[in-house]
């Protein structure tokens, strides 16, 4: 006789559980082994996050740019629903808010301050308009000197493929001009240096180790 060894039970989770079987998987086993619950509370804030995440990673890909960022303030409130139940109302609220973003005017990219965008007329009767976009500052200052950066999208109509560009300027130097492509790799380039600058603000308050003997 063969004797088969009992398979483990998925968890089982009732209908409209929140976080479904994976969640309920996570509470149970974490319950089990005594954890306390402060680390089931972050295991299951962990696994609500990248659940939200996944799913949304394609839709964030189909977004432009000007709504990326209150895409991602309605993906804070529904982790916040996964985890606690909390209302959608303000989730339900703001992608409605979302919806309802105006579309672009005549001649304009969706992105564009149009109060900002430049025309440029010519003597034949063309006008070519510069449209200027969002643009972003940071201040970095050791409390004696500032350095400045600014960065901004925009396109201009006397250019060939009509394609938005990101500029970048530091300080008083000239600006560079970025495409997707390159813009790309400048933010993986960025975020590198900051992980350094992370890393260097966790050590920076490491004291010195005391000399030897023979080093006094």
């Amino acid at each position: 006789m063969t004797i088969i060894a009992d398979q483990p039970q998925a968890t089982k989770t009732e209908p409209g559980q929140l976080g479904g079987p994976l969640l309920a998987t996570v509470r149970q086993a974490l319950t089990e082994s005594g954890a306390g619950q402060a680390v089931i509370d972050e295991a299951v804030l962990a696994v609500a996050s990248g659940q939200v995440h996944q799913a949304a990673a394609t839709a964030v890909e189909e977004q432009d740019t000007h709504v990326v960022r209150p895409f991602f303030d309605c993906l804070s409130l529904v982790i916040n629903h996964i985890v606690t139940g909390a209302p959608l109302t303000l989730a339900r609220e703001a992608a409605e808010a979302l919806a309802a973003t105006p579309p672009a005017q005549a001649g304009h990219h969706p992105w564009c301050h149009v109060d900002k965008c430049i025309p440029h007329r010519y003597e034949d009767g063309a006008v070519l308009t510069e449209h200027r976009g969002p643009a972003y500052t940071a201040e970095l200052t050791d409390g004696h000197e500032v350095l400045r950066l600014r960065a901004e999208l925009g396109s201009d109509e006397n250019l060939i493929d009509y394609k938005a560009s990101a500029f970048i300027w530091a300080g008083d130097n000239d600006g560079l001009s970025f495409d997707q492509d390159t813009l790309g790799r400048a933010i993986d380039s960025l975020d590198t240096f900051l992980d350094g600058l992370r890393h260097l603000h966790r050590v920076m308050n490491q004291p010195r180790t005391p000399k030897t003997e023979e080093q006094a």
